[in-house]
């Protein structure tokens, strides 16, 4: 799941009682951001209960759900959880996730949905993590599980988050290994999310290295009338071989490659939108000829910008 794939991928989400509505969404939004921005179905994700009926947040907002969880299905499955998460550890429950531990290659617990998975024995000699206010009870409770206190932890073919925003950043590393961390970092952009690429520093810290951070300040604002890759260095008081290095260290990207996908991910923005004609998009990023964007579109997002608009 956790590999470059350009093949969709079809994730289940087993909500429980009580989750809340920003863990749900840290689950799905990042999912259908990269659908939007990369204009491809890459990810679907079916929602399922335990009875196969709505599920009720902790704000008393139900979530409508496609089926019964089955666990004799195959999909990755990724189980939430947040409040009184105890008191919905039914044996039924329990029991089915035992089941889904023999039937699936990869299983999640998303904050208190970890909980669920060391009832279930499929954390045992694993590396796991929980929200910081339950990790020592966590450890307590899980003593055949490593407990450590990380934001989000994979091991092997477990999965767990220490909450809400943790979750955003699994979802968000999802993408980078499957689609690289350009387009994750796309999504985090859509989304207004600060995300440094898995390996690359601690999630929603950001940019740590200054200098990177001001050259891709000095891209985001630049989109209609580009600077070269030697001028952001010299802007950012570096030389254009050590930015290059830094950009590769930081963001797993060229600083060339991060720039177009700046421009694009601005360009199939505006073309959604339905308010702007190709040509004025192609100047709003840069572009002196429409066809020289209209190339570059299609070389970035598998199609061109007049199929970008009839989606409109």
């Amino acid at each position: 799941m956790f590999e470059p794939d350009p093949h969709p991928l079809e994730l289940e989400v087993l909500v429980t009682p009580e989750t809340t509505l920003i863990l749900f969404a840290a689950i799905v939004e990042p999912l259908r951001a990269a659908n939007r921005v990369t204009g491809r179905q890459h990810y679907r994700w079916r929602v399922t209960s335990i009875d196969g009926g709505s599920v009720q947040t902790a704000a008393g907002v139900p979530v409508p759900v496609d089926e019964t969880f089955d666990p004799s299905g195959t999909r990755p499955l990724l189980v939430t959880g947040s409040y009184n998460i105890l008191d919905h550890a039914s044996p039924k429950l329990v029991r089915l996730l035992a089941q889904a531990g023999r039937n699936r290659g990869i299983i999640g617990g998303v904050e208190a949905g970890g909980w669920l998975l060391g009832l279930a024995g499929l954390l045992n000699g694993y590396r796991a993590t929980a929200h910081w206010e339950d990790l020592n009870a966590f450890a307590a409770r899980f003593q055949e599980v490593e407990v450590v206190e990380e934001r989000v932890v994979r091991d092997r073919g477990r999965v767990t988050t220490a909450g809400s925003a943790p979750t955003l950043d699994l979802m968000l590393e999802l993408i980078a290994s499957r689609q690289g961390p350009a387009r994750a970092l796309d999504v985090a952009r859509l989304l207004n999310y600060q995300f440094s690429a898995p390996g690359r520093g601690t999630p929603r810290q950001g940019l740590r290295d200054p200098a990177v951070a001001r050259a891709t300040d000095l891209m985001q604002r630049h989109l209609d009338d580009p600077l070269s890759i030697a001028q952001i260095a010299r802007l950012a008081g570096l030389s254009t071989r050590h930015l290059q290095s830094r950009f590769v260290a930081a963001l797993g990207a060229a600083p060339q490659a991060h720039y177009m996908g700046l421009r694009m991910t601005e360009a199939r923005r505006l073309l959604l939108e339905g308010q702007h004609k190709v040509l004025d998009v192609a100047a709003a990023t840069g572009f002196a000829s429409p066809a020289g964007f209209a190339r570059a579109y299609r070389r970035w997002h598998g199609e061109r910008p007049s199929e970008t608009r009839r989606q409109v």
